[in-house]
């Protein structure tokens, strides 16, 4: 696992360019979260990484009161602009780990594409601590999905980073087909952060978190993507794993992605799932 001190807060060097590129979530999505977690209007929560707010948000036109930790004072910047002058949102600045708050007050915690650069010996027997009775974790993401009707540009260009940044590319598992990434999903309900890893972090999955969750639950909704060379670069640009490139490395796998996506037409087709994963604390 990457240190996140290193790099889980290298999003700040450049929120503007982050919030501009990437993806916010589905508000069905987010409303399903709200049934499963019981949750109403005024309902007191924790968000796990706002980032520029792209979630936090959507909790905000839900009535909910939010506690958002995010270690990244420009990205909070972003965020408050976002939500403009809601009082439902107070920001901590500081890591998870380490910002105070008050036990067992939280119906519920959020955490959208951050959870992952949350230290998992610590994360989530504080999430559990944080949560009243019941209260239930909400962790959300984006992960490739392996879908039929996607053409060969998006294996061509897998390959391509596995040959050129295997280390990197190895952090994340490779495009699974729905059947197969539910299968395993299914496999693993008993424990939330093997659950999760499944998805999308492998070796973030601890034994402990089967006894302060119980079940947990995948709930998802597909996203189809299309973008250009330049588009999917840009996206590339803010993700860590960019930013942990030499700069020639950088060169040959921008050059190999262009190279790809104009050979097959100038516009590459993929398949996303943005996947909700819920657990009750026991």
């Amino acid at each position: 696992m990457p240190d996140p001190k290193r790099y889980g807060e290298v999003f700040d060097e450049f929120a503007e360019t982050y919030d501009a590129r990437r993806s916010g979530y589905p508000r069905e999505l987010v409303e399903q979260a709200l049934a499963l977690a019981r949750l109403a209007p005024g309902s007191r929560v924790v968000e796990v990484g706002p980032g520029t707010g792209k979630l936090t948000e959507e909790l905000v036109a839900c009535g909910l009161r939010i506690d958002a930790v995010e270690p990244g004072r420009k990205l909070i910047e972003v965020a408050r602009r976002r939500v403009g002058e809601s009082d439902l949102v107070r920001f901590h600045l500081g890591r998870f780990e380490e910002v105070p708050l008050p036990a067992e007050s939280f119906a519920a915690l959020f955490s959208a594409t951050a959870f992952h650069w949350i230290d998992p010996t610590v994360g989530w027997r504080k999430a559990a601590g944080l949560l009243e009775r019941d209260g239930t974790i909400a962790l959300l993401a984006p992960i490739s999905v392996r879908d039929e009707t996607d053409g060969p540009a998006a294996d061509e260009l897998a390959a391509a980073f596995r040959r050129l940044i295997p280390d990197l590319a190895a952090e994340r598992p490779e495009a699974r087909d729905l059947v197969t990434i539910c299968a395993g999903a299914e496999k693993r309900r008993a424990n939330v952060s093997e659950l999760w890893a499944w998805l999308a972090h492998p070796g973030l999955a601890i034994p402990e978190a089967a006894t302060l969750f119980g079940p947990a639950r995948l709930t998802s909704v597909p996203r189809v993507v299309e973008q250009t060379a330049a588009e999917l670069w840009g996206l590339f640009e803010t993700t860590s794993r960019y930013h942990r490139l030499d700069a020639t490395v950088r060169a040959e796998l921008q050059a190999e992605t262009e190279r790809i996506i104009n050979r097959h037409g100038g516009r590459m087709r993929s398949t996303q799932l943005v996947t909700l994963v819920t657990a009750q604390r026991r």
